[in-house]
């Protein structure tokens, strides 16, 4: 399915940053992002125009199916630190004891699995929800799968079916890939936050969630927000991840930073403030960098772990998104620096949906299919080639891979 976009790159981009001004795509209820960029540095001023993949809604597609129920048993608090599963004492694969809980968990700056084990997210976003088969992610995560991928991000609406949320998330851990799920309504839009928690809350979503809370991770939202101070953008994701842990929700939440996600300076101020509020946060940052240097990539990574930020990168790819190939992003530096200090990441997007953005000038689509034999360029590179590829650094937790702690 072609997908149609709202991007302003051409004419009005040069006139935009000439003004100061920076305009988010997609403002039409009716035009979903993907990427969805308003371009910048590491956080900083340079600005560019929005943009990203977007399309009308698909039906959700299937009958439910599942993992089984699991218990949680998380405690929260609307003043304090919120915590979200207790542990239990199992016996590893070699056996020695590990320390199970109900799913996964962050310590730290690093997330385990429910059985303890140290999980590196390696993989790709796919826009699930605008698939022309219907969002069930088939037979998409099974070429997903073949690259050696341990996670799969899934693009979400809150206008689908709690059914079929189910049936997506299913379908990706029968692949043995760890399924975030991320609603995209409020791209760009930090007004908007409250309605993404609204459908996380909902009670069929709720029960959806808690079915498969021993192997799921929750993205709050896609993007959301342009400027955003501070104050305001602590304040919102405290009073949203309070209301997911009173909800019964226990899984780890991402949060992706403001500026269309680009933000990293605002994730290192406010960070640990969020973290300090609820510990079992991971903190996104989305790459579309118009300073994309090998030197920015590795500064911002070095800051963000001297202060033991639970960070991952929820989206690159080859260039920015505002004036495309004249932005390269220097990704093989991120690969390889992610490595070196246990970053995890996910390359936007596979292309199964293609991407509009940039579309003449370098796509962002890692494939030229949607299947793992369609991989070409940087994306096969990303997913195979490099020395620090999704294939040659990925490792899927014993408990995704046989469903059982030993």
């Amino acid at each position: 399915m072609r997908v149609l976009h709202g991007s302003v790159a051409g004419w009005a981009g040069a006139a935009l940053v000439a003004l100061s001004l920076s305009v988010g795509c997609g403002d039409d209820s009716d035009d979903q992002q993907g990427s969805g960029q308003e371009t910048t540095g590491a956080g900083g001023d340079a600005s560019g125009t929005g943009g990203g993949a977007s399309s009308a809604t698909s039906g959700a597609g299937g009958d439910t199916s599942g993992s089984g129920a699991t218990t949680s048993s998380g405690a929260t608090t609307s003043s304090g630190a919120t915590t979200s599963s207790s542990a239990t004492t199992g016996t590893g694969a070699g056996g020695g004891e590990v320390e199970e809980s109900t799913g996964f968990s962050v310590r730290g700056r690093f997330l385990h699995d429910r059985c303890g084990e140290k999980v590196l997210l390696r993989g790709v976003n796919e826009m699930v929800v605008w698939l022309s088969s219907g969002p069930d992610g088939l037979p998409e995560f099974e070429e997903i799968a073949k690259t050696g991928a341990n996670t799969v991000r899934i693009v979400w609406l809150a206008t689908e079916s709690a059914a079929g949320l189910d049936q997506a998330i299913t379908n990706a851990l029968s692949q043995k890939l760890i399924p975030i799920v991320e609603l995209h309504d409020a791209t760009g839009k930090f007004e908007l936050l409250p309605t993404l928690v609204d459908y996380w809350t909902r009670s069929d979503v709720v029960a959806v969630i808690k079915k498969h809370e021993q192997n799921l991770l929750v993205n709050i939202g896609n993007e959301v927000g342009d400027q955003v101070d501070n104050a305001a953008w602590e304040a919102g994701y405290k009073q949203a991840i309070t209301r997911m842990r009173e909800a019964g929700i226990t899984v780890p939440l991402i949060i992706d930073a403001s500026k269309w996600g680009q933000n990293i300076d605002q994730l290192q101020a406010v960070g640990p403030a969020l973290v300090a509020h609820d510990p079992n946060i991971l903190l996104s940052v989305h790459m579309w960098w118009v300073d994309g240097s090998g030197a920015t990539i590795t500064k911002e990574l070095e800051e963000s772990v001297a202060l033991n930020l639970p960070l991952m990168v929820g989206e690159f790819a080859q260039h920015a998104v505002y004036e495309c190939g004249q932005h390269p992003f220097d990704y093989k530096t991120l690969l390889a620096k992610s490595v070196e200090l246990e970053v995890g990441w996910l390359a936007w997007s596979w292309g199964a949906v293609e991407n509009g953005d940039c579309k003449d000038d370098g796509p962002f689509d890692m494939t030229t299919d949607g299947t793992f034999a369609g991989l070409a360029g940087w994306g096969r590179e990303v997913a195979v080639t490099d020395p620090n590829s999704i294939q040659k650094t990925s490792v899927r937790p014993h408990s995704i891979e046989t469903g059982s702690c030993r």
